[in-house]
């Protein structure tokens, strides 16, 4: 329980957040690129910001620090699973541009522009857009789980469930976000953001003075402090078995990471972000700037790991490590700010989800099929009722997950793996079609609701090879069944987008001149996607080293991401060409 003093603050913040949220709601009633995209007026800096928000969730830092504090250093590696978000290197060197000049509102939009409008483009189309909602629903019962599990610890009402608790803080979100579109994502996040960096500021400056050398000396071993796993598999708390295998797992995730890098866009709450930019310049930008604030978050999981160490007597399960710390060493008045930090940290996390995924029913299912002639208010309306019932379903499942643990690896490694391919194929190989697609992603989501059901107990990595072969293996016969796409529709989009891969006969079709354009800027981003990588995963990796005092590996770090960034700013900002 809270203070009154804690409350007020809490009390507060929702009444800002929530107020400003409605105070904006008139800029996005009227029509849906208002309410999706912001009329995509918004500059690079404030999307990037938004970005960095929308995945600086609850759920996934509880997650996070619980292994930070069980695993030490090595935690780290854990961030490979999700945290690390390494695909944002990628959008940075080449895929954001390519999501801004397909000029769409959603990724079902993109595959009216891929595999044209015939029946297999159609049903591309409906098959991604069934697939996002999909998702979202799955992740909204992942962020469900989070806050039934942190919030009733701070609610002074011993009568109220923790889901019930939980219900009430998703209806104060759905509300401003169903009234407020992508408008009021924007604004509150930004206000929220302000938030989430004074929380990172003070459990960064709290474990830099509480962790000395006697400090960890007290309360971790060596092992704690060790990167590199001493074998394939380590010793982890009851409950954890799927990840002693930890060698296994950081492979499987490497190679998860790279895969979501080639096969973007995956959700609709990332390329949302790319399909609002100006133009393809700055849709770059917000991907480096997303990376660069998104480190911050790195200081915090760590911060968190290293006091919850010192309080393991007060800490039940792995997971309350988070709100552990906060209960037992934050003083009055600052416990209020920092419990309001991470509620901002779910809220924007949360709004983004559901304004994203919404687009794909109205835009994608419902003008498309159902009503074709609908004005722009009318659609507001229909986005309205679709943000409340994605969140109605996605409450219903998290009311009967326990752990954020088990629902997020089933969603990471099974429920994203299945898209992988069918996404891979549609950039790089113009052979590729609407059948295909369809084809790879139905199989690849059947398999993972099936794995789930009938080998649940699987290790994680089973669970990626499993899933990912059968998804490749849907997306080969589906293509080959189907009709190749007409090649009107293929030049179309290789001159609009400009890809690289398996395009011999589309190159074809096309004039020599935009052939060695194309290419000359294809050998200009495979050249900057392994820096842009390594800088990325460099600069995660030194913030979690300062934190953990690993000095010389810190330093290290530094020299690296400085040269890195000198490479950057050199071949990629200063390349990037102004429209």
């Amino acid at each position: 329980m809270i203070g009154g003093i804690d409350l007020t603050i809490i009390i507060i913040y929702f009444v800002i957040v929530t107020g400003v949220g409605l105070y904006v709601s008139k800029k996005a009633s009227g029509s849906i690129d208002e309410y999706f995209l912001g009329g995509r007026r918004f500059p690079w800096y404030l999307l990037g910001l938004v970005g960095m928000a929308t995945y600086f969730d609850m759920s996934g830092t509880m997650f996070q620090v619980s292994y930070f504090y069980m695993l030490g250093v090595k935690g780290y590696w854990v961030c490979y699973q999700g945290a690390l978000a390494l695909f944002l290197a990628f959008l940075m060197v080449f895929m954001g541009k390519w999501l801004n000049r397909a000029k769409c509102m959603t990724n079902a939009e993109l595959m009216g522009l891929r595999f044209g409008q015939d029946i297999q483009g159609q049903f591309a189309r409906l098959v991604s857009a069934i697939s996002v909602v999909i998702l979202v629903v799955a992740f909204i019962g992942y962020f469900f789980v989070g806050a039934a599990k942190f919030l009733p610890i701070y609610v002074p009402i011993s009568t109220i469930s923790p889901n019930m608790i939980a219900l009430i803080f998703f209806v104060i979100v759905g509300t401003y976000t169903i009234a407020s579109g992508f408008h009021g994502v924007v604004f509150t996040d930004i206000f929220q953001s302000i938030l989430i960096f004074v929380i990172i500021i003070f459990i960064t400056t709290k474990a830099l003075i509480i962790g000395t050398p006697e400090y960890f000396a007290q309360y971790t071993t060596p092992e704690w402090h060790q990167l590199i796993p001493r074998s394939w598999s380590i010793d982890v708390p009851l409950g954890y078995e799927h990840m002693q295998m930890l060698g296994v797992l950081i492979l499987a995730w490497i190679v998860m990471n790279v895969f979501q890098g080639f096969a973007l866009p995956i959700d609709a709450w990332t390329s949302q972000k790319f399909y609002a930019a100006k133009d393809p310049r700055e849709s770059s930008l917000i991907a480096g700037q997303w990376v660069s604030l998104f480190s911050l978050r790195f200081l915090l999981m760590m911060g968190m790991g290293v006091l919850a160490v010192g309080i393991a007597d007060k800490i039940a399960e792995p997971e309350m490590a988070l709100p552990a710390v906060i209960m037992e060493l934050v003083p009055v008045g600052v416990k209020g700010l920092l419990i309001a930090a991470l509620i901002a940290a779910a809220m924007s996390t949360v709004d983004g989800f559901l304004n994203s995924s919404a687009a794909y029913f109205v835009n994608d299912i419902y003008k498309s099929y159902i009503r074709k002639k609908s004005s722009g208010k009318h659609l507001v309306k229909v986005s309205y009722i679709t943000t409340a019932a994605i969140l109605i379903i996605g409450i219903t499942i998290g009311w009967k997950v326990e752990t954020i643990d088990s629902i997020w690896g089933w969603i990471i490694m099974g429920l994203l793996t299945g898209t992988l391919p069918p996404n891979i194929a549609k950039w790089f190989w113009w052979r590729f079609n609407g059948a295909g697609f369809a084809g790879g992603m139905g199989a690849g989501i059947f398999a993972a609701i099936i794995h789930k059901v009938m080998l649940a107990a699987a290790p994680p990595f089973a669970t990626f090879a499993f899933v990912i072969a059968i998804s490749a293996i849907g997306t080969i016969i589906g293509t080959y069944l189907g009709k190749p796409t007409d090649m009107k529709t293929l030049v179309t989009f290789y001159k609009q987008i400009r890809p690289f891969g398996f395009w011999g006969p589309v190159r074809a079709q096309c004039e020599p001149a935009l052939v060695a354009d194309i290419k000359q800027e294809t050998s200009h981003d495979l050249k900057l996607l392994a820096p842009a990588c390594f800088w990325q995963v460099t600069l995660f990796w030194m913030m979690t080293a300062i934190v953990a005092k690993k000095w010389l590996s810190a330093g290290g770090s530094f020299v690296i991401v400085a040269v890195l960034s000198i490479v950057l700013y050199k071949y990629w900002y200063k390349q990037l060409k102004r429209t």
